[in-house]
């Protein structure tokens, strides 16, 4: 390398056509890169460099993700809910899922689990991100799971399964 900056810096012409790249390309992704950034991540440093910023990360807390999980699964159960409630003569509020179940029964669910599922994923990749400068996606991630059952209890009174 000094030879080289001394050919440059010195005016005369050196052969740097040569290859001097040696070894296997770093470049090139394998199962070992995949396995050691899947199961590791990349983006977990340590937390007092991050505290009072926002960050993405590439490997979410288990919790967190079991959280969004339920999430999906009480959103599906209070679809079944509302389906049965409808049967049993009662109407949709919303007048947007109303318009859907005018439609079709598959288009409500499936539109009902998709505007879900991107509200989760939504909230689990800004978890660390300050939202309307209160609190964090996190934060609301994890509220979400006690409102959704306070809305499966209601549904239950409603169909006077639970007494």
């Amino acid at each position: 390398m000094k030879k080289q900056l001394q050919a440059v810096t010195s005016g005369t012409s050196q052969d740097f056509t040569q290859d001097r790249r040696c070894g296997p390309d770093r470049r090139r992704h394998s199962w070992q890169t995949v396995i050691y950034c899947g199961l590791r991540g990349r983006g977990r440093r340590s937390t007092v460099r991050r505290q009072g910023h926002s960050y993405y990360l590439d490997l979410y807390e288990p919790g967190l993700v079991c959280v969004g999980l339920a999430v999906l699964l009480l959103s599906s159960m209070d679809a079944l809910f509302t389906l049965t409630l409808l049967q049993m003569g009662a109407y949709e509020a919303n007048f947007f899922m109303d318009r859907l179940l005018q439609t079709s029964d598959r288009l409500f669910v499936v539109t009902k689990l998709a505007i879900t599922a991107f509200g989760v994923l939504f909230l689990l990749m800004h978890a660390n991100f300050q939202l309307l400068g209160v609190t964090s996606g996190g934060r609301v991630l994890r509220w979400l799971v006690p409102m959704y059952v306070l809305l499966i209890v209601y549904e239950l009174l409603l169909m006077g399964w639970v007494q």
